[in-house]
């Protein structure tokens, strides 16, 4: 009889329990209907490596690009925007995000240290510009090795839940910039072409009534039949005991006051274009093998002589020698094989960075053996599109030329400051087993700030409790990692966890598992669901099956 009691109890008290998961389930369902967030506009700004306007647009014309085309025919297209010199990856962000020109921050991929008298490593100058790049999107530059450039649709499926987490998202697409210095013309072609794919593919999941799209080249990049120009060699030869380092485009010498002869023996001896320095606080001078250039500055403006040859092209396109500011320089020569050089050139010789001289390398020249580069003063390594759809950018739709390192200062509203929310989502999870034995179990998890979970789970009479943070994140997986206590009825054990979370759009996997004194095993192996903003379906693999609710 005891027995019969015994098992009629354990019949009742499961069925109060699969009552208890069925009335959880439909008060999480009718929750997740009474939360409706504000829409407010969001910034997405793509990031595409060495692409110049010349063949951005022409790729468009012949019909390579029409998700791009599509979208931004209902924006704005700025052909002429342009890049500082020198044009990089290295420099271009750092003073993009800056807002500032190269009369300060990086001269390219390292520099002399005139007070520490020391080189600045490519190591350091790698750093300096990475940190420039959010968090989780560093991990971008690991899809810039050719090859993986296909698999970027997958942090490109998480970008919608993105942007309603940090309201302005960078994305970067490196991959064209390493296959067109390493792999050639073709292989390049064919990453542009697949960023339109994804890029297509992606805004079809957005509101683009909600969403202001940004769409800029960081710098150019040339093809053809290059000569290469071993410049260190030749700068070592030319300027022999008076060079102090020469750390690639600046050259740093013994004797400063050399540096009028010695520029103009590196253009007369070698087959380097243009040899830069600054005459006097007010004005900069060159050499080509042509002549001499000046560059003068009053009051924010710069005027352009010369002597012998106007290399430039400046004064027969219809400049006679007038005081501009960096703006009407470009208006001025947009369409020049050379557009905006004097206050280019001006401003990176104002640098303290900067060498005695600054050297120049044009296509059909170039300084390294690659199928492509982007080293010089030219329109195919300097020019780039910059493209805008949105409200907020509205007022920049009359524009037709910009300097690119003016783009993101040119938009009020728009800030980088402060993107993280204050907290990660709370959440509550009920589960049972889908094979008629009790196996049921919630987790609660409720978060003090950003990158940090406190959670609670009870399942198969284990307690467990952890705080977990988020040691590491891109738009593709989450490292999570943390302490807590667990209680199984006799024992209560200290334990170090970690899971890693994995976002695929809709879909996320959770996959982790803890150590303790018996141990390590796996104590989370879940795929996830988003129904919406609040609701999910969560499946414990292998015969769990759930429901979650967040907010």
């Amino acid at each position: 009889m005891l027995k019969i009691n015994n098992l009629h109890f354990k019949k009742v008290s499961s069925f109060g329990r699969l009552s208890i998961f069925y009335v959880l389930i439909i008060v999480i369902i009718l929750m997740s209907f009474l939360i409706i967030g504000e829409a407010s506009p969001k910034f997405l700004i793509f990031h595409l490596d060495a692409v110049s306007s010349h063949n951005f647009f022409q790729y468009m014309e012949e019909g390579y690009l029409p998700n791009l085309k599509a979208v931004f025919e209902d924006g704005h297209m700025i052909h002429h925007g342009l890049s500082l010199y020198p044009g990089g990856t290295e420099t271009t962000v750092p003073h993009l995000k800056e807002g500032l020109d190269n009369s300060t921050g990086g001269v390219g991929w390292g520099y002399y240290d005139r007070e520490k008298e020391k080189v600045i490593s490519k190591y350091k100058t790698f750093f300096y510009w990475f940190s420039y790049l959010p968090r989780r999107t560093k991990a971008c530059i690991i899809y810039g090795a050719p090859g993986l450039d296909p698999f970027m649709f997958l942090p490109l499926l998480n970008v919608p839940e993105l942007l309603e987490t940090y309201g302005v998202i960078e994305f970067y697409w490196f991959a064209t910039d390493s296959l067109g210095h390493l792999m050639g013309l073709k292989l390049y072609e064919a990453s542009i072409r697949r960023f339109d794919r994804y890029f297509g593919n992606l805004v079809k999941k957005l509101n683009l009534d909600e969403v202001n799209l940004i769409f800029y080249c960081d710098h150019g990049m040339s093809f053809g039949d290059f000569i290469v120009i071993d410049q260190e060699k030749e700068i070592e030869r030319i300027v022999g005991n008076d060079l102090k380092v020469f750390v690639h485009r600046n050259v740093y010498l013994k004797d400063p006051d050399k540096k009028d002869k010695v520029a103009r023996d590196i253009v007369l001896k070698s087959e380097i274009y243009f040899a830069f320095y600054r005459e006097n606080p007010h004005q900069v001078a060159g050499y080509s093998d042509q002549g001499k250039m000046i560059f003068e500055e009053k009051e924010e403006k710069i005027r352009y002589l010369f002597e012998g040859e106007d290399v430039f092209g400046y004064y027969s396109s219809g400049y006679n020698g007038e005081w501009l500011t960096d703006l009407e320089w470009l208006s001025q020569t947009r369409d020049s094989r050379f557009p905006g050089v004097p206050p280019n050139i001006y401003h990176l010789l104002s640098n303290e960075r900067a060498g005695d001289i600054v050297i120049v390398i044009n296509p059909p020249k170039i300084p390294v053996e690659f199928p492509a580069n982007h080293a010089g003063l030219v329109n195919t390594d300097l020019m780039v599109p910059i493209l805008l759809k949105g409200p907020q950018l509205e007022h920049l739709y009359e524009r037709k030329e910009m300097w690119l390192h003016n783009l993101y200062t040119s938009i009020p509203v728009l800030s980088f400051e402060n993107l993280e929310p204050a907290r990660e989502k709370n959440s509550f999870s009920f589960w049972g087993n889908g094979y008629g034995e009790y196996n049921s179990g919630f987790e609660m998890s409720l978060s003090p700030a950003y990158r940090w979970n406190f959670a609670f789970r009870y399942h198969d009479d284990i307690y467990r409790s952890w705080l977990e943070y988020d040691l590491y994140s891109s738009y593709l997986m989450r490292l999570w990692t943390g302490a807590g206590l667990q209680y199984n009825g006799q024992n209560l054990d200290a334990l170090l966890q970690a899971r890693l979370q994995i976002d695929l759009g809709k879909i996320q996997f959770n996959y982790g598992g803890q150590f303790t004194r018996e141990g390590w095993e796996i104590n989370t192996k879940e795929l996830v669901y988003q129904i919406n903003d609040q609701l999910a379906l969560e499946w414990l693999i292998p015969n769990g099956f759930g429901i979650s609710f967040s907010w």
